[in-house]
């Protein structure tokens, strides 16, 4: 085998390659003989067949099958001895035939790249919030997840809810929409609109003009929100004794979840301080993988608009995970099968044998590079910043001025 390079960067590799016409012939007799055991013709018992017969026969697909392995193996051929590591499938140019055989290939590879000073890297942590505070804001979200919604009969306020219908026009089109619902003053209409509707009362008709559009809105009904008391009976609903110990859990819980918040801000800090350390030029065809994902994952289209918002943050993640594979690959951290066993059964996810080894692979990636990012986390350098004092705080600092 003979190659000629015609395209070779970090990347992108554009190749010719060349084989005897012999190889060929011979992978023509391989297939042969496959086809002979596979087949049966009149007058012959199956893989009695004689060889000529089939070669004749079926010469053009055999063919075909034998110049498809060819490719195949004179690939891999190409990978081994160069040790690149393919990054997008193969794609066929063009192929000759004559005394030899020539094909061009196209193709992408993952770039060669360095990794080091990913050991004792320098975080920042930000301080824990005040238990006070982490309890009022627990607090609030308790009270808001049981919140009563009632229709009220009078002109609507701040913060109360409206359900309306609403027709937008535009450039001579209009859209309509039934039965939407708003909270007044939370942004998802325009402030014009939003000051609308305070003071609207149920079953009002009102239009709005903003530059060149014309809202139309009909009101259905107006709701306002009762956020409860925290008081023992409150408590009680929620299985608690006492709103004493309904504040002793829910504080243990949220300080479990800000430790969590904490940890996985660290662990993007160290993420961006690797992506700015390790630079290299990474491959548009994982990229494109990754784009296609995250247009799955939000159920968002093919755009421009959306290539723009997310292209870059695709580029960073597929980075990221090539630096986190070759850091694994250095300090020999792999996920072995019983650790993804485990985590199969804590899961509850059901295998079968149609999908054990997709899924025992796919979630082996996973755990192995949440392994390397705990690596990463363990012998970081994490120092902690000064926290800037509210107001409220210092107003409650009762501890003697030191001169």
């Amino acid at each position: 085998m003979e190659y000629n390079v015609s395209k070779d960067n970090d990347t992108e590799k554009e190749i010719e390659i060349t084989v005897a016409r012999s190889e060929l012939e011979k992978l023509i007799d391989e297939e042969t003989d496959k086809l002979r055991g596979e087949i049966k013709l009149d007058g012959f018992r199956k893989g009695r067949v004689p060889r000529a017969l089939v070669r004749r026969k079926y010469q053009d697909s055999l063919k075909v099958r034998a110049m498809d392995s060819l490719v195949k193996k004179s690939y891999l051929a190409l990978l081994e001895e160069k040790q690149w590591q393919p990054a997008s499938q193969a794609e066929l140019l063009k192929i000759e035939e004559g005394d030899a055989i020539r094909f061009r290939l196209r193709f992408e590879v993952i770039p060669e790249f360095e990794v080091d000073n990913y050991v004792n890297i320098e975080i920042f942590k930000e301080p824990p919030v005040p238990d006070d505070f982490l309890l009022e804001q627990g607090m609030n979200v308790l009270r808001e997840q049981h919140a009563e919604i009632k229709e009220v009969d009078r002109p609507a306020v701040i913060d109360d809810f409206v359900t309306l219908d609403i027709e937008i026009q535009k450039n001579g089109k209009t859209e309509k929409e039934k039965n939407r619902k708003v909270k007044i003053g939370d942004r998802t209409l325009p402030d014009e609109l939003n000051r609308a509707l305070v003071g609207i009362k149920k079953s009002d008709k009102k239009q709005v003009k903003l530059n060149d559009v014309q809202y139309k809105l009909s009101i259905r009904k107006i709701e306002e929100k009762n956020l409860p008391q925290v008081d023992d009976d409150f408590a009680k609903n929620l299985k608690m004794s006492s709103v004493k110990e309904l504040q002793e859990k829910l504080l243990e819980n949220i300080k479990k979840q800000e430790e969590n918040r904490i940890e996985e801000e660290l662990k993007e800090s160290l993420s961006e301080v690797l992506l700015e350390r390790i630079r290299f030029k990474t491959p548009g065809a994982l990229i494109q993988k990754e784009y296609e994902k995250m247009l799955k994952e939000y159920e968002l289209p093919d755009s421009e608009s959306n290539k723009e918002r997310f292209w870059h943050i695709a580029e960073k993640r597929v980075r990221f995970n090539l630096i986190l594979s070759k850091i694994a690959k250095k300090e020999n951290l792999r996920v072995v099968e019983s650790e993804v066993m485990d985590f199969v059964s804590k899961m509850g996810i059901k295998l079968n044998n149609q999908n054990r080894s997709e899924v025992i692979d796919y979630l082996g990636n996973i755990l192995n590079r949440e392994k390397t990012i705990d690596f990463l986390y363990k012998h970081a350098k994490i120092n902690e910043k000064s926290r800037i004092i509210s107001p409220k705080e210092v107003a409650n600092d009762t501890r003697p001025v030191r001169h």
